[in-house]
């Protein structure tokens, strides 16, 4: 069931009021989700069904394709501890600062697309004025950088969500991860990705043990599930503390955090120094986020400004000189 994060953030919250209310999941689930595509009221209506028929939270949610996998993890966790409430609003906080991440990219490229797309429109004119294309060729001309251009993008977004439903391997993550710029923010943001479905588990009253290597099956990167993964079981084996662990396997880079997360562990407040690095975090890539936003539009309108010389002289290059 694939929706968008703005989508989901308002779900979570609705479940949410309704368990601070205290209805109980199955009225829930079927009382949610009108403002959501048909497909997506269909399966909130089969997840309720199936609650009504006794099946736990986790289970119908999973089958129905309401909860992704990673979510369907923390919620079993979370009922099991009584926690669902505030599994539900850490998660519509998640998604609240997905949607608007997202919003400020798709408003701050928005404007330079529509000039490129004028741009390819203006740059073949001068060869159809003077018949060296047709009709055709200057359609293709006009059409074809902008439509590659979103195709492009719509990759990037579609292996983004096949991703998040644990579908690609390690081929499109290496794909990613190569990208200039991005491939190292999208990195960092699957760290921060990986160490949240930790402190959810936290907080649902999951021990570290069982913690760790369920939140790295959390993360849709499965090279980064990898590193969880040994490093779930170093600290199964009581080879390091767990601070130390995250460190060696590479599921924490950020030196300061490795302090901050041992001191936390020392003191038994593993999960709100967590917490706090994680407000560090995110501050920290909203600005890269930020800045990111800021200079595709530059690289947008640099490219189109070549584009557009380039074409234009070729264009007139073939006109007859007067005498």
């Amino acid at each position: 069931m694939p929706l968008t994060a703005r989508q989901r953030s308002r779900l979570f919250s609705q479940l949410a009021t309704l368990e601070h209310s205290g209805i109980a999941p199955a009225q829930a689930f079927a009382t949610i989700g009108g403002d959501l595509p048909p497909d997506a009221r269909c399966a909130l209506a089969q997840t309720a069904a199936a609650l009504a028929k006794g099946a736990d939270l986790a289970s119908a949610g999973q089958d129905s394709g309401v909860l992704l996998p990673w979510e369907v993890r923390l919620v079993r966790a979370a009922a099991t501890g009584g926690r669902l409430e505030s599994l539900y609003r850490r998660l519509n906080g998640h998604y609240t600062g997905r949607a608007k991440l997202f919003d400020r990219l798709k408003s701050r490229l928005l404007l330079p697309f529509l000039i490129l797309v004028l741009a390819t429109f203006v740059a073949p004119f001068p060869a159809l004025f003077q018949g060296a294309i047709g009709l055709g060729g200057y359609l293709l001309r006009a059409l074809g950088p902008p439509l590659l251009l979103y195709g492009g993008l719509r990759l990037l977004l579609f292996v983004y969500r096949r991703q998040q439903l644990r579908e690609t391997g390690a081929a499109w993550a290496r794909f990613l991860a190569a990208i200039p710029v991005l491939g190292g923010l999208l990195a960092r943001q699957q760290r921060r990705d990986g160490v949240f479905g930790l402190l959810l588990l936290l907080e649902s009253g999951v021990p570290v043990l069982e913690a760790l290597p369920l939140a790295g099956k959390s993360v849709a990167d499965p090279l980064l599930r990898a590193r969880f993964a040994g490093a779930a079981a170093a600290l199964a084996d009581g080879r390091s503390a767990l601070a130390e662990t995250l460190q060696r396997y590479g599921v924490v880079d950020d030196p300061g955090a490795v302090a901050l997360f041992a001191s936390g562990e020392a003191a038994g407040r593993l999960d709100r120094v967590i917490a706090h690095q994680l407000r560090q975090w995110d501050a920290q890539l909203e600005r890269q986020w930020d800045t990111l936003a800021e200079w595709l539009p530059r690289l947008f309108y640099v490219g189109v400004t070549l584009f557009m010389a380039v074409n234009i002289v070729g264009g007139y290059r073939g006109l007859p000189v007067p005498d």
